[in-house]
């Protein structure tokens, strides 16, 4: 887990032909501080409960700095009380989490930033070598029968969140219900957390759902907004 899941994910959701997102604001704003928040779990920094309305409560276990100014930032706005997960999805997100993120890659030559301008979209292109290497790796992790790290299995699941994986990793030779259910497998596997321990697998499901929920919630009110 030495590269932050935040940067891979908005690596991948970045179009390397147009330098536009693979899917849409709405998505964007749960999808980066969910990857924080699983992030955060998979680093066993979270720990999780079950909350007395339905869901999962998460809380800080170790505040100690991770050595990234995203997560160490994360956990300061988490605090030291019990949150619930979708809740901490929502505190962590904003633009200026986006912005942080997409700065720190420019600088680290990640991805090439032009501004935008009257009637032209900014756009955010990725560096090629980079990002195909993380394409490599979701690839093989959706490969049947094959050894899946939790960073893949992190990713994975994000990408299925935003319902980006067909975009992110195209021709794999699969149908629909094929990529579905292998999906299904590695997000499944993720959370039963074999490779840790019950507190981080808890943390890990509770932030899995939290995405989910965010993304689902912020779809409905946005689709309102517009009738």
């Amino acid at each position: 887990m030495d590269t932050p899941l935040v940067d891979d994910v908005t690596l991948l959701l970045l179009n390397p032909e147009t330098g536009r997102p693979l899917t849409d604001a709405t998505r964007l704003r749960a999808v980066l501080p969910g990857a924080v928040l699983l992030d955060l779990a998979l680093r066993e920094r979270l720990e999780s409960e079950p909350s007395r309305w339905g869901g999962d409560k998460v809380r800080v276990r170790d505040a100690s700095p991770t050595g990234d100014e995203v997560l160490d930032e994360a956990l300061r706005r988490l605090g030291d009380r019990p949150t619930a997960a979708r809740t901490a999805v929502q505190r962590l997100g904003g633009l200026k989490l986006g912005r942080a993120v997409r700065d720190r890659m420019v600088a680290r030559g990640l991805v090439r930033h032009e501004p935008g301008g009257f009637l032209r979209f900014a756009r955010d292109h990725p560096e090629p070598g980079a990002r195909k290497a993380l394409v490599s790796e979701v690839a093989s992790a959706l490969g049947d029968g094959a050894d899946v790290t939790p960073h893949a299995a992190a990713l994975v699941s994000l990408l299925q969140s935003v319902g980006a994986v067909p975009k992110v990793v195209p021709g794999l030779g699969l149908s629909r219900r094929q990529l579905t259910d292998r999906v299904q497998q590695i997000a499944d596997g993720m959370a039963e957390g074999e490779w840790a321990g019950e507190a981080v697998s808890a943390a890990v499901r509770a932030a899995q759902a939290a995405v989910t929920t965010a993304i689902v919630t912020s779809t409905v009110v946005a689709t309102s907004g517009t009738n």
